[in-house]
């Protein structure tokens, strides 16, 4: 006998989904708003700048005839040198110099110089002179940048650049520069001149500079860009003297002697304004004071 078929069970009906709990929103508190001193503050901020990729030297060009020059241990220490004096911010200032009176009390006295000493008294003995002098005045410029602090040097020890030609440039120093007269100066930068171009400089002469002398007016510059040298804050170069034609405060013309002087500085050392301060005690030796300064 077939069995008769059972009745489906109701199933369940589901159960409604579940609606997801809400979180009633909080009110956000409005934004504070930078008050005055901090605008200033925001304002000063310098953005960070992209760090320069060191520049890769071009590569020498390759020419029918070229030859190499081997470096020389003078050129190779002059590049070592340079390489190492730009790492510091460089700055420059010129100011001219009336050096007509100055010119005409050389001529008095250079006559009596040469018979005295057996050479000439240069114009370089005048301006090494107005350069102590004037470092004197401004001793910020004879000082040496360290990352502690800047050292003022109290010794006043000129550093006096020499050309040797084609060989290249040494810069033998004169100690106690402070403590020489006009004529003692007009010693010490022939003794120097003297014993570089013989190549007889010990490494004594080469050390201890506080404060350089360039006086590139014999090669008849008339502005240059002279570089510090690594260990000291600032360089001076005298130009070639030219007769000029001027005006003068009462609106003359003449004809006078004029010398541009021009100072390279570090500008972590010295500062604009010091710069000019030191070139301004500088001309006004040279126009003011020298023609009544004592050669002994």
């Amino acid at each position: 006998a077939t069995r008769e078929p059972r009745p489906a069970q109701p199933q369940a009906a589901p159960a409604p989904p579940q609606a997801a709990p809400t979180q009633t929103a909080r009110p956000q508190p409005a934004e504070a708003q930078p008050t005055p001193q901090q605008q200033q503050a925001a304002a000063r901020v310098i953005p960070a700048q992209p760090q320069a990729q060191p520049a890769r030297p071009a590569p020498a060009p390759s020419l029918p005839g070229d030859q190499l020059v081997p470096l020389t241990q003078m050129r190779r220490a002059i590049a070592n040198n340079m390489a190492q004096a730009w790492t510091a911010p460089h700055a420059h200032a010129v100011m001219p110099v009336d050096v007509t009176e100055l010119m005409k009390y050389r001529e008095k006295v250079r006559h009596e110089f040469a018979e005295r000493e057996g050479f000439d008294l240069s114009p370089a003995a005048f301006i090494a002179k107005a350069v102590v002098e004037a470092v004197r005045q401004v001793p910020q410029v004879n000082a040496s940048w360290t990352d502690q602090g800047l050292i003022l040097h109290r010794e006043i020890n000129l550093g006096y650049a020499v050309a040797l030609g084609e060989d290249g440039l040494i810069v033998p120093v004169i100690g106690d520069a402070d403590g020489r007269s006009i004529a003692g100066l007009m010693r010490a930068i022939r003794d120097v001149v003297d014993r570089a171009k013989a190549r007889r400089l010990t490494l004594d002469d080469l050390t201890g500079g506080t404060f350089t002398l360039n006086n590139t007016g014999p090669l008849g510059t008339v502005v240059s860009s002279p570089i510090v040298p690594p260990g000291q804050a600032a360089i001076m170069s005298s130009e070639s003297i030219q007769k000029t034609l001027t005006v003068s405060a009462d609106d003359a013309i003449a004809i006078r002697q004029m010398m541009n002087i021009v100072i390279g500085f570090d500008h972590r050392v010295v500062d604009g304004s010091t710069a000019a301060r030191f070139l301004q005690a500088v001309r006004d030796w040279l126009q003011n004071a020298a023609p009544a300064v004592p050669v002994y």
